[in-house]
């Protein structure tokens, strides 16, 4: 008999700790000057939330919920016009989820977006408002001067070459104390060439530019790694809010994006779901709305080999498709035996690094 108890004692544990709640597959989505709709789904023994909304990330405000519901999804009203929100749910448990918009709704540049919310293979979650990444600023209004001055941004990191930088200046703030830093990645070839550099034959087929789009990630993974190594010792010296870009925000903004979520222990398959956002935000047609006015930002155009190509040429190119960072990840590890290696030996990030990293920008 007291075995069975015992028994009973443990499988009344084990059934607890299987209906463990939290509410998960979180998004915000602004859908007018002061309105929300979040959506997320509950899990265990999770039934209901309360819902409250403040303007500081990481932080539970004190006020009182603005909704108590059983629904998995709900439009509400909350902040002003031009503030950035940030929402806090906390289940029928106690436990409390964070969640805003992650593409922050600015007129002169169509792919800045919060790398925040993702979930980490061991449970934690990535911190909001600390890592932005977007695409060239050359456009900003100032309209968008006033929401993004809010944000508290100290570090603003240019990709771009020297090239870019003299036809489309660096934009920011007026009168900011932000921290610019260079990192040109692409135009002057460089020193040490770790694999062959990608070109882009006006007679090459769809199938062999895309093939040669993963070559140029994997060029730029390995040799630009003392670039994205500098963006790293950024980050892990806390010199946070930091936003990092290049001109359309899809490639070399891409790739560190995917390096640092890697880091953090963020899956891979939410890695490319990252990575893929560009496509919704700027499409891949060069006549889109937003990419015209990324261009337009940029003071560039299309160069007279790119406008020979056809449209089905065109489409590898403009294109975020996750299979240039799954090419990217193999050639990696086919070089360096994993990605781990890869991060110790050409990011120069230590294991030690990535458990500050992790400290710093996750959290349970």
């Amino acid at each position: 008999m007291r075995f069975r108890n015992l028994f009973a004692s443990l499988l009344a544990c084990s059934l607890a700790g299987a209906a463990h709640a939290d509410v998960i597959h979180l998004k915000c989505v602004q859908t007018g000057a002061t309105e929300y709709q979040l959506t997320y789904e509950f899990t265990g023994d999770t039934h209901s939330v309360a819902i409250l909304a403040g303007t500081d990330a990481n932080k539970v405000p004190m006020s009182a919920p603005l909704l108590k519901t059983t629904e998995q999804s709900t439009t509400l009203h909350a902040g002003k016009p031009g503030e950035r929100v940030y929402f806090y749910l906390k289940a029928n448990s106690g436990e409390v989820r964070e969640v805003s918009i992650r593409h922050l709704p600015l007129q002169g540049t169509p792919n800045f977006r919060d790398i925040g919310g993702y979930r980490t293979t061991d449970g934690r979650t990535v911190r909001w408002g600390l890592l932005y990444r977007s695409g060239v600023l050359g456009g900003l209004t100032p309209e968008d001067y006033q929401y993004l001055s809010r944000l508290g941004i100290r570090v603003v990191c240019d990709f771009r070459n020297q090239q870019e930088r003299e036809v489309s200046p660096e934009t920011w703030i007026p009168g900011s104390s932000v921290d610019q830093i260079s990192l040109p990645i692409g135009g002057k070839p460089a020193a040490r060439p770790a694999v062959q550099s990608p070109s882009f034959d006006p007679g090459a087929t769809p199938e062999q530019l895309h093939d040669r789009m993963i070559q140029g990630y994997t060029y730029m993974a390995i040799d630009s790694s003392d670039q994205f190594a500098s963006l790293f010792h950024q980050v892990e010296n806390d010199h946070l809010p930091l936003l990092y870009h290049c001109t359309a925000g899809k490639d070399r903004t891409g790739i560190f994006s995917v390096l640092l979520l890697l880091t953090l222990g963020v899956p891979e398959n939410t890695v490319l779901a990252d990575y893929a956002l560009t496509g919704e935000y700027l499409g891949s047609d060069p006549n889109s709305p937003a990419m015209q006015k990324m261009m337009k930002a940029s003071g560039t155009s299309m160069s007279s080999a790119f406008q020979k190509l056809t449209p089905e040429q065109r489409k590898p190119m403009m294109a975020a498709n996750p299979a240039y960072v799954e090419g990217m990840l193999r050639a990696i590890n086919a070089r360096y035996g994993s990605f781990d290696a890869y991060r110790r030996d050409a990011l120069h990030v230590s294991d030690n690094d990535v458990t500050k990293l992790r400290d710093l920008l996750t959290q349970p």
